[in-house]
């Protein structure tokens, strides 16, 4: 099954299809150019990849990756990069799914279909943008639901255990007064 991920180099985002991966070779679509990676584990820790595609030389390519604080980074002869890779859905949930950053203003609704497992917060407290307000399961995994805006828990229409709609309203958010 493919998988989606966000490939961030500085201010370039790249969204990767992950075709197929067996440990040592992987097989991936960035940009709609298939690449075919072969991954050689090192004895020093290191990954080298030789690519197959992508290339217009039509060369494969050897690379090097090295795990460092939370981000790869890529060595090419003497050229070194760094990518953060985040799992798309990950980020799209954190975003607020389909209502995104803003949408609805202090409305926060169901991004999927799910249960409500979780409400960490009551009527009248302070939230900050980021904040989970919310955790909903779905297909046996929990995804936290996060506020778009800071302010103050006005409303909360749903209880733990209820069963909800993509969409449906959970709770409200009063939003902060502006300084």
């Amino acid at each position: 099954m493919a998988s989606q991920w966000l490939v961030q180099e500085e201010d370039l985002q790249q969204a990767v299809t992950l075709l197929s991966d067996d440990g040592t070779k992987l097989e991936a679509e960035v940009d709609g150019q298939r690449l075919t990676l072969t991954l050689h584990p090192m004895p020093d820790g290191r990954i080298e990849v030789r690519q197959r595609g992508g290339d217009p030389t039509g060369r494969p390519r050897r690379l090097r990756l090295v795990r460092e604080d939370g981000a790869w980074l890529v060595v090419e002869g003497g050229e070194q990069r760094r990518y953060e890779i985040r799992d798309a859905r990950a980020d799209w949930l954190n975003r607020g799914g389909a209502d995104g950053p803003g949408a609805g203003g202090g409305e926060v609704r169901a991004s999927m279909p799910g249960r409500v497992v979780g409400l960490p917060l009551a009527v009248g407290a302070e939230v900050a943008v980021g904040d989970v307000v919310a955790v909903l399961e779905a297909m046996k995994m929990e995804n936290d639901v996060r506020a778009k805006i800071a302010g103050t828990i006005a409303t909360i229409q749903v209880r733990e255990g209820d069963a909800v709609e993509a969409r449906a309203l959970l709770l409200t958010i009063a939003a902060a007064a502006a300084p």
